[in-house]
């Protein structure tokens, strides 16, 4: 209510700050009693009550309704007092009292119209209050609404019931690059998305039609072609009569989040099918994330590592090198590597890790964790024992190798008549021995199959299958006997492609060995037999290679060797225990 006159503005002040009770009557009272006053000196007794009716209609509409009738009162009382005289019987003419009591009468009924009013003015102020102060809630709200929608990042459109725009926040323009709404005001909303994502867009639109609400998260262009991932809300905006009238599409940006949570789960993928122990925990060193492949390392597969800390993966006598070296260093020099012990929390045993650990950073680049790659060293450290112990048996069988070949140089240059025989027979031997060591080497120079070893070793001197027979079952030699045994078998060959039954174009040899028994007090009888060739007869004194034949593999294999020059060919014996000769496998 905007008052417009003084007396208007009483009004509204009466209404603003009511006074009390006493207050209104003792106010009412000297308005009545001055307008008496005023009556007498200035009014005719022709016109006693006029005055009166202005003062008390103004009173009641100012102070109210029970002030109001007490000025009615007291201005009839007032007008027979101001009237009357003591030298009238009754104060005053009986047409008096009559006019008194009708002015009580009309100034009651006028009075309590007064009062109506006055409620009713109130009243249309009280309403206009309220409407001032919903019309500038409501300029707030919209000047609120507006500032949000103008700074807000969402793209916040309104389409009609057909899905086309009608409306596009400020900030929706700015994040969609749209310098002018009018360019596209009116296109269909779904056509901005293509695809499954088109499918979804359309299924959203149907469903707001029906009065619901339907999100999606799809991949859209901005107005100069920029590719961006979106969060859409899209809900029924309802009209007067409470169906859906237009339609609320929210479309969020989640671009950083969705190329984060890519690039996380990349993370995850790749920590998860690591090989590797792959491990993450908190600055305190408590453990939050073991890779299923860290987990069977230290056998923790179905256990709560949250309880654990790094500490806890290494034995106590490398707890120091963690918490006092490595963790340290990660937060100085960003890296720490070095050898460690996983142990597994089962069984016990103690695995050697090449324990790599580096910093985890949060979102300001503080410090807030460590992470950890771990390779497993058990295979390497294997290779690095089996490399350590084959250097060590080459060293020792090429030791045993090169003290052979002097041997049979310092026998071959004595027994021979001159260089050149000399020459033949060394080379020889020496392809013998060759032939030994290759066997040896294709089995990292721990066994050699008999069987492949005599085929090698006798093969140039005869067709095999043929001119020389080979039977016998399965035995893997020691090394140390291996070399021997090829020499004696070319020394055997040798003499009978010169002497004996490999001299002609009938002759055969057969080389059979058997084994008796099991394990390795077993039997084993080997036998060169010659048969077809020129006749024997017993040599006048014993050559390097018979000497080699006997001494050697009696020596290596600990049991009986014996040549017997037989007049039809030349039969050579060994026998000998299993156990000193091969590798007997489950003994």
């Amino acid at each position: 209510m905007h008052p417009g006159s003084f007396f208007d503005r009483i009004v509204v002040w009466s209404f603003n700050r009511p006074l009390r009770a006493p207050a209104q009557y003792l106010l009412a009272a000297v308005a009545i009693i001055g307008v008496g006053v005023a009556r007498i000196l200035f009014v005719p007794d022709t016109l006693p009550w006029l005055p009166f009716i202005p003062a008390t209609i103004a009173t009641a509409l100012i102070l109210g309704k029970c002030p109001g009738l007490f000025a009615a009162i007291l201005s009839a009382t007032t007008g027979i007092v101001s009237l009357g005289s003591v030298t009238d019987s009754t104060w005053v003419p009986r047409q008096q009292w009559v006019a008194a009591s009708l002015f009580l009468v009309v100034m009651i009924g006028l009075v309590m119209l007064t009062a109506e009013l006055r409620d009713s003015l109130r009243r249309g102020h009280r309403l206009n209050e309220e409407l001032v102060e919903r019309e500038r809630q409501t300029v707030e709200r919209e000047s609120f609404l507006s500032g949000v929608l103008a700074s807000s990042t969402d793209c916040i459109t309104v389409l009609d019931p057909d899905g086309c725009l009608t409306f596009m926040s400020q900030g929706g323009q700015r994040v969609m690059e749209v310098s002018d709404f009018n360019a596209i005001a009116g296109c269909r909303w779904t056509d901005f998305w293509h695809d499954a994502d088109n499918a979804d867009a359309v299924a959203a639109i149907e469903a707001a039609r029906r009065g619901e609400t339907r999100s999606f998260i799809g991949r859209s262009g901005t107005r100069k072609g920029t590719m961006r991932w979106w969060h859409v809300a899209v809900s029924p905006i309802p009209g007067p009569n409470g169906l859906p009238d237009r339609i609320l599409a929210v479309s969020r940006d989640i671009t950083d989040a969705r190329e984060s949570e890519e690039e996380r789960d990349r993370f995850v993928r790749l920590a998860e099918n690591s090989p590797d122990f792959v491990g993450m925990a908190h600055l305190d060193g408590s453990v939050f994330y073991i890779n299923d492949a860290g987990r069977r390392l230290v056998g923790l597969e179905d256990a709560d590592i949250t309880r654990l800390a790094i500490s806890d993966l290494v034995p106590p006598d490398q707890v120091e090198t963690v918490t006092s070296e490595a963790l340290p260093a990660v937060a100085c020099d960003g890296h720490w590597a070095g050898e460690l012990c996983f142990r597994h929390f089962e069984t016990g045993e103690l695995i050697p890790v090449l324990y790599s650990v580096f910093p985890l950073l949060g979102a300001k680049g503080e410090l807030s964790g460590y992470g950890t790659v771990t390779h497993d060293y058990r295979q390497m450290k294997r290779n690095e024992n089996d490399l350590r112990f084959l250097n060590g048996e080459l060293a020792h069988r090429l030791k045993n190798v090169l003290a052979v070949v002097q041997s049979i140089a310092q026998q071959t240059l004595r027994n021979s008549p001159d260089t050149a025989v000399a020459s033949a027979r060394l080379g020889a031997r020496l392809v013998a021995l060759g032939s030994a060591t290759d066997v040896l080497t294709s089995a990292s120079w721990r066994s050699a199959d008999l069987r492949e070893l005599a085929t090698r070793a006798l093969a140039p001197h005869g067709a095999i299958g043929e001119r020389i027979l080979i039977d016998g079952p399965p035995v893997m030699l020691k090394p140390e006997v291996t070399v021997a045994f090829a020499l004696a078998l070319h020394e055997l060959a040798t003499n009978a492609v010169k002497y004996g039954a490999l001299s002609n174009g009938e002759g055969t040899v057969t080389l059979s060995w058997k084994v008796d028994g099991a394990g390795s007090d077993a039997g084993f009888d080997l036998v060169w037999r010659e048969q077809g060739g020129p006749p024997v007869s017993l040599p006048e004194r014993k050559g390097f290679g018979s000497v080699l034949i006997e001494r050697s593999l009696r020596s290596y294999f600990r049991g009986k060797a014996a040549t017997d020059f037989r007049p039809d060919g030349l039969v050579f014996e060994l026998q000998a225990r299993l156990g000193d000769a091969a590798i007997v496998t489950g003994d």
